[in-house]
């Protein structure tokens, strides 16, 4: 049985549910004092080899590493969505399912398949990844031995799918100079109770950082090419504007600052 709630997947075994219902019933079972609830937790989720993926389009297609940091082998699935995370990508991701064993590495690659997109400024895609737990009779859920890797011990079980999303940027060649030579442009304007900022580059800026004087704007987020995007400003927040980005290898920038006008 499973049971779906914040797009995780939950299992539990079928002798602890009877329990219950016999016991909601009125009936004690002769084993239910004797019975002890022990949970397991198994998260499916792999470590992403990087923040970002900046994509050529002239190239024939962009990697990314992949690791299994847990005990346990894991089915992987990858996929590309539009801006929105919801519409899919013109990309495949290969290999498109695969099982990853415990504490092992694989490397997912990206091929572009088509679609229309700004020649003049970077696009934004996501790259999802989502780790697939087994059900009983999977065969890829069975040990080298080909033994089924179930807990012999367990009577409720607790499994985890975790989905990991990061930026892909399409950037093209027609895109002049680097993101880090455009973070200084921005431009920033008080209006009312609001903090805007426009962006006249062709590339995403992504706040790692934003303050105004000495408050932090928490609810940050990228701002596209050529647009503005606007942020609540905090009572009493006045003096210059700070702010960083997340640069193309993921890392943090230093600090930029411009008066607020």
């Amino acid at each position: 049985m499973y049971l779906l709630c914040n797009k995780k997947t939950y299992r539990a075994a079928g002798a602890v549910l009877a329990a219950a219902i016999l016991i909601s019933n009125g009936a004690t079972p002769a084993f239910a004092q004797e019975l002890k609830t022990v949970t397991n937790t198994k998260v499916f989720e792999v470590k992403l080899g990087a923040s970002r993926v900046i994509y050529n389009p002239d190239s024939s297609g962009a990697s990314l590493s992949i690791t299994n940091a847990q005990a346990y082998p894991i089915l992987v699935q990858g996929k590309v969505l539009a801006e929105d995370k919801k519409t899919p990508a013109p990309f495949i991701v290969t290999p498109p399912v695969f099982r990853l064993d415990a504490q092992q590495q694989n490397r997912l690659r990206i091929i572009r398949t088509g679609g229309q997109m700004a020649g003049d400024r970077e696009t934004l895609h996501w790259l999802c990844v989502t780790g697939i737990p087994p059900k009983d009779s999977d065969v890829w859920a069975q040990d080298a031995k080909g033994t089924p890797l179930k807990p012999t011990a367990v009577t409720l079980n607790l499994e985890v799918s975790a989905n990991s999303c990061i930026k892909l940027l399409v950037r093209p060649s027609g895109v002049r100079g680097t993101m880090m030579d455009a973070v200084s442009a921005l431009k920033w304007q008080r209006q009312g109770d609001k903090l805007t900022v426009t962006n006249p580059s062709a590339f995403y800026m992504n706040l790692s950082s934003l303050s105004v004087g000495e408050m932090n704007i928490p609810d940050r987020e990228y701002v596209a090419p050529h647009s503005s995007r606007s942020f609540i400003l905090p009572k009493g927040a006045a003096g210059q504007v700070k702010w960083t980005v997340i640069t193309d290898e993921g890392g943090e920038s230093r600090t930029f600052q411009s008066p607020l006008h």
